[in-house]
């Protein structure tokens, strides 16, 4: 997949647009659905030259099973991006949070279970540090209005972007269908799974079928 540049200009304004933007209407079926398929986070196939270039272990690297076809060089990833928009999208929701969740927790936020929580603070701080990862140096300028006493910022400028259509258009047609991931099963020549920390078992709920299941290492 090549991914090219290209001169974009925000759209910042604190008024919405004529027409609005969907991504910040009020939540509907229609607006849900238009955040769903920018955020895909469907797994992916890539090859052990990726998992190695990605400077990870390939004898821990999850693999795909040679049931599916994709042969036995085959591993499991996905597209950091989608994930990103997935977390914004959670934060989002969370603002309407009446309309999405109140038939679910009718006592509000403070009814949410751990993982709602714990959820959002990966969101935000996952989001955080990849702001300030990808920190965007580009300026803004300001300019004079007849309503307020200090210089209005104009946002609306321009950046060099990655065209998200064409990672989109290239996830649609290659992302695979999240029913073969979650039906995956742990394979015998992985060896030992990595040890989860017994914060992260209890946070799932799991209690395996020995007392000594629920220790754990810390790993999460």
């Amino acid at each position: 997949m090549e991914v090219r540049l290209q001169a974009k200009r925000m759209q910042a304004t604190l008024l919405e647009a004529d027409p609005p933007s969907i991504y910040r209407m009020d939540p509907s079926s229609e607006v849900d659905a238009a955040w769903m398929r920018i955020s895909d986070t469907r797994p992916m196939v890539i090859s052990k030259e990726d998992v190695i270039a990605l400077k990870k272990d390939v004898k821990r690297a999850a693999k795909w099973p040679s049931r599916l076809g994709f042969g036995s060089n085959a591993y499991i990833g996905r597209i950091d991006v989608f994930h990103q928009v997935h977390c914004l999208d959670a934060l989002r929701r969370e603002a309407h949070f009446d309309y999405h969740y109140a038939h679910k927790y009718p006592g509000g936020r403070n009814d949410t279970p751990p993982l709602h929580k714990l959820h959002l603070s990966h969101c935000i701080h996952l989001l955080l540090q990849n702001l300030m990862c990808n920190a965007n140096v580009d300026i803004y300028t300001h300019f004079w209005t007849d309503t307020l006493s200090a210089p209005q910022p104009d946002f609306n400028i321009m950046h060099q972007c990655r065209n998200f259509d064409a990672i989109l258009e290239w996830q649609t047609a290659n992302g695979v269908p999240e029913g073969e991931f979650f039906a995956l099963e742990l394979p015998a020549e992985y060896g030992p799974p990595v040890k989860m920390s017994r914060e992260y078992k209890e946070l799932w709920n799991f209690t395996g079928d020995r007392p000594e299941d629920l220790k754990g290492e810390g790993v999460a």
